[in-house]
């Protein structure tokens, strides 16, 4: 079961520097990895709506309002990176005007529904629920930036980048064929037009 010491050490054998037992072995490699590897791995995780990274939650109200225009706060999930719908109803087929604010130190949407649900992308840390095309870009997201650092080779700085692109490409590919088409909201452009909802194709 790979770990995110082993999804380090990709990196590292990438930009030709030594191993670690441990993010915090103390050793150069580790230090220069551990630097980085929160960032990285949720910068990666924040760039698409992966589905393996998607998560649903109806949130509670504040007891805080916002001074002006919306009438009710929802603070966000500890796990948050990203949001993805909010949603008044749990069948998710409209969308609410929201602004994403702070409210009382917490990070809040604000929105003058009186209930919220939100599909948003979660703070994922445990590489064995990541895909394994997810945690090779991951690796070589993490060996581009220790190029420098490490290897001090702009050059395979570049190269890296330009692999770690590719595998991330490959990876929001392979996500993408997990999940049906999202829903267009009821009475919208679609469905006027004669689009058809899920439940159509689901009687087929």
């Amino acid at each position: 079961m790979p770990s995110e010491t082993d999804v380090v050490n990709v990196g590292l054998r990438l930009v030709g520097a030594s191993p670690i037992t441990s993010l915090t072995d103390g050793s150069e490699s580790a230090n220069a990895a551990n630097d980085i590897y929160t960032e990285v791995r949720d910068d990666l995780l924040r760039s698409h709506p992966w589905n393996f990274a998607t998560k649903r939650q109806k949130l509670a109200q504040s007891s805080t309002t916002p001074t002006f225009e919306f009438d009710y706060a929802y603070p966000l999930p500890s796990d948050w990176l990203r949001t993805v719908s909010v949603h008044d109803n749990d069948a998710g087929y409209s969308t609410v005007l929201y602004r994403m604010e702070d409210i009382s130190g917490q990070r809040a949407i604000v929105t003058s529904a009186s209930e919220v649900w939100l599909r948003y992308i979660y703070q994922v840390t445990d590489p064995n629920l990541m895909p394994a095309d997810f945690r090779r870009a991951l690796a070589l997201s993490i060996a581009r930036d220790l190029a420098v650092p490490l290897a001090s080779s702009n050059t395979l700085q570049d190269q890296l980048s330009k692999a770690a692109d590719r595998a991330i490409a490959r990876a929001r590919s392979s996500d993408a064929m997990g999940s049906f088409p999202e829903l267009r909201p009821r009475g919208s452009w679609a469905s006027s037009r004669g689009g058809r909802r899920r439940n159509d194709f689901l009687s087929d």
